[in-house]
């Protein structure tokens, strides 16, 4: 017998509907989040420094960071999901061209360097962030 069926049931976790919303209120916070880098990170990229990419890099590291971060603190791998797509979203808004010629994610080496470095962060990050359940589990019943 498990411990967890031991336990009355108000206390096990995920049996009250104010953790749902909890968990909840913290994606949507995170899927903002995600956004906010995502406008920080296309004004960033436009500082004139030399080198160029540099602003655009730092900026990447703040997605790869923001995202790993919400995936361990969330406990799950939709932890760093949830603000990397929303970072995507924004982004890629961001670096579309107006019918007015405004944008502000250009297409030179250092909005390339932040889209690309960007992508690679949103994609790395869950994978890095381990699995609730070890692979294998399911198998070996541990």
């Amino acid at each position: 017998m498990r411990i967890d069926d031991e336990a009355p049931p108000a206390t096990r976790r995920g049996d009250r509907p104010l953790d749902a919303m909890v968990t909840g209120a913290a994606y949507a916070v995170l899927a903002l989040l995600g956004a906010v880098v995502g406008v920080f990170g296309a004004v960033v990229q436009l500082w004139p420094v030399t080198p160029a990419v540099a602003p655009a890099l730092a900026a990447a590291l703040a997605v790869f960071a923001l995202t790993y971060l919400a995936g361990r603190g969330m406990g799950s791998r939709a932890g760093a999901i949830v603000p990397g797509t929303a970072w995507l979203v924004v982004t890629l808004v961001l670096s579309a061209q107006r019918s007015e010629g405004d944008l502000l994610i250009l297409g030179n080496a250092a909005g390339y360097v932040y889209m690309a470095a960007g992508v690679l962060a949103v994609v790395a990050a869950p994978l890095l962030v381990p699995a609730k359940n070890p692979a294998g589990s399911w198998l070996t019943r541990r």
